[in-house]
C-alpha cells in the first residue's frame, strides 16, 4: 500500500476534524429519468450561484458517463479516478473554467469508478470534505434514475434539486424516485422541485401541484417548488456552441430563471449538525 493510502487510512481512523464554514452547502441535482436536462441545469445553476458571489465546484457524479465537460466546453485533464487510484489528491484534479466555476469529472468509460469498495468510498468521503475548504457550494450532478450512488449523494445534500419535465414519463419516474428514496432508503432530505422545458409558468406550477399533492398524500413528504426553466431556443443554440446560456446571455428567458432558482436555494436556512463532523457524516452515508 502506498504512503498516500497509509496516511489517508490514518486520517480516517483518527476521524480528523475537517474545519468547515457554516456557509458551506452541498446541493445535489437528480432526476427520475435521463434526458430531462439535469446536467445542463447543473452547469447553468453553478454560474448563477457564482454570480451571487459563491465559489462553486461541480462534482460530476455520473461515474463512467460524465458530461459536464461537454456542456462547459472544457476538456478535463484529470478525473475522480485519479484520486481513487491514489495518483492525485482531489485539489489537483479540479478543472477550472473561463466562467468562474470549477468542476471535477467523474470520468467517462472508466470501469474502476463503477465498482467501489468500502475503503474507496471512505476516500471519496474524505476528499469531498476537503472540498469544503475550496468552495462555498459543492454542486453534485448525479446520474439519472435510482441506484446506490445517487441515493448516497442525495443523502449528503443540504438541498436536493429534483428535475422534472412536463412529460408524463418524467413525472412518473420522479414520483418513483421519491417513493424509493423516502420509503426504502429513508432519504428524508429537503426536496426542491424544478420544472424544466415548460411552455409557461402556469404549466410548471400545474405539474408541481400534481406531484406535490400525490407525494403529500401517499409519501407524507412536502415538496418545495423552487422554480421553472422555460423552453428556450437560445439555450438550445448555446448547448450546440459548448457554452452555457448563462454565460452567453444573462438576459435570456432561461438565464433569468436560473438566477431566481439560485437565489431561492441560497435563501433557505439550514441547521448545521454540530455533533458530527463533515467527514464523519460523509463516511456514515457513503460507507454504510
Amino acid at each position: 500500500m502506498s504512503d498516500q493510502a497509509t496516511n489517508l487510512r490514518n486520517i480516517i481512523n483518527k476521524k480528523e476534524v475537517i474545519t468547515t464554514s457554516n456557509n458551506f452547502k452541498i446541493f445535489t441535482v437528480t432526476s427520475g429519468k435521463g434526458g430531462v436536462g439535469k446536467s445542463n441545469f447543473s452547469a447553468n445553476l453553478a454560474l448563477a450561484l457564482n454570480e451571487c458571489g459563491k465559489r462553486v465546484i461541480i462534482l460530476d457524479a455520473d461515474f463512467g458517463l460524465s458530461n459536464i465537460d461537454l456542456i462547459l466546453g472544457v476538456r478535463p485533464k484529470y478525473n475522480l479516478a485519479h484520486v481513487i487510484l491514489e495518483e492525485l489528491p482531489v485539489k489537483e484534479i479540479i478543472t477550472h473554467t473561463p466562467y468562474g466555476i470549477s468542476f471535477i469529472s467523474g470520468g467517462t468509460g472508466i470501469k474502476e469508478m463503477l465498482f467501489l469498495d468500502k475503503f474507496k468510498l471512505e476516500q471519496i468521503a474524505y476528499e469531498i470534505s476537503e472540498l469544503s475548504k475550496l468552495c462555498d457550494v459543492l454542486l453534485i450532478d448525479t446520474g439519472a434514475g435510482i441506484n446506490d450512488t445517487v441515493i448516497k449523494f442525495s443523502e449528503m445534500a443540504d438541498e436536493i434539486c429534483l428535475i422534472i419535465t412536463p412529460d408524463p414519463s418524467s413525472i412518473t419516474d420522479a414520483y418513483a424516485l421519491l417513493k424509493t428514496f423516502t420509503q426504502d432508503f429513508m432519504v428524508n432530505g429537503s426536496y426542491n422541485v424544478v420544472l424544466n422545458r415548460v411552455d409557461t409558468p402556469a404549466e410548471g406550477m400545474s405539474v408541481f401541484k400534481k406531484i406535490s399533492t400525490v407525494s403529500a398524500s401517499f409519501l407524507d413528504i412536502n415538496l418545495k417548488y423552487t422554480g421553472y426553466i422555460p423552453f428556450d431556443t437560445q439555450l438550445i443554440k448555446a448547448v450546440k456552441t459548448g457554452k452555457p446560456i448563462y454565460y452567453i446571455n444573462k438576459d435570456a428567458r432561461s438565464s433569468i430563471q436560473y438566477n431566481n432558482i439560485a437565489k431561492k436555494l441560497l435563501s433557505i436556512e439550514q441547521i448545521s449538525n454540530r455533533k458530527e463532523t463533515l467527514v464523519d457524516k460523509l463516511k456514515r452515508i457513503l460507507v454504510k
